[in-house]
């Protein structure tokens, strides 16, 4: 049976908060690698956002990366498997508002990730934080963008962003709107992966609201004990939070792995 691992990121296989991850767990990784099973990263960062990760796990060797929360699949060499950009009509529709309504915008292309409004220093210090680097500043200028966030200070702006996108995949975050293409997100990323690599089984980890249909469609699905409610009310398993050795916990104990 060819199984193919789906991982989230952020709060799954890499705690952000401290920019450290469990050896144990990718101890483990390569242990199904060498079983011959596939492994794929999930997760709603673009590439770029991926650059200044520990070096362990920037170098790990997934078959392939959804990116930008589905809207891009690259294999082990960055070439793109299939993408799904939003409209550029959609994208102008996106600067011209957050410009009348001074509000700050991100988007990401393949090889960048941007600003579309200048921003304070704060929000530069903030995402450094999150990512340990920043996007560059630069207005929208027809770029295949994948993924953009807006970042709204009232609920009449958040009603009017999403009547702008209500043809778009959109994700809800306190203070903050994700946007992708419609129709697109982890799970129908996976789909596309399973039928490129002609897998017959799909296990996947996760955390947030953005995994909830993927943990849903895996024949396995797990979420993490620092996971969101919602993520955990539709998984089959909980396994332990990031800073537990989570992932490796649940390969161990399900014995998919030995213990190292």
């Amino acid at each position: 049976m060819k199984t193919g691992y789906f991982f989230d990121m952020d709060g799954t296989l890499y705690n952000n908060a401290f920019h450290t991850i469990s050896h144990k767990t990718f101890q483990a990784l390569y242990q199904l690698k060498d079983q011959k099973d596939m492994l794929f990263l999930a997760t709603s960062r673009c590439l770029r956002e991926l650059d200044h990760l520990p070096r362990e796990m920037y170098n790990f060797p997934f078959d392939a990366k959804i990116l930008d929360g589905g809207a891009l699949i690259l294999d082990t060499n960055n070439q793109i498997i299939e993408d799904t950009p939003i409209s550029p009509t959609l994208m102008k529709e996106i600067e011209t508002y957050c410009l009348n309504n001074d509000l700050l915008y991100r988007y990401s292309t393949k090889d960048g990730n941007y600003f579309g409004t200048k921003v304070k220093q704060a929000f530069y210090e903030l995402e450094f934080s999150l990512y340990l680097n920043t996007p560059d500043y630069k207005p929208y200028e027809n770029d295949i963008a994948y993924n953009v966030l807006i970042c709204y200070e009232t609920n009449k702006q958040k009603e009017e962003i999403c009547q702008i996108a209500r043809d778009c995949g959109i994700v809800f975050y306190p203070e903050c709107v994700e946007i992708r293409a419609n129709n697109i997100d982890k799970a129908t990323a996976i789909q596309k992966i399973k039928h490129h690599f002609e897998l017959d089984r799909i296990i996947c980890f996760g955390d947030g609201e953005n995994d909830i249909e993927m943990i849903k469609q895996a024949d396995i699905g797990i979420a993490m004990k620092n996971g969101c409610d919602k993520v955990k009310e539709v998984a089959d398993h909980i396994t332990d939070s990031v800073d537990e050795d989570g992932i490796y916990t649940y390969l161990v104990k399900e014995k998919l792995v030995k213990e190292v």
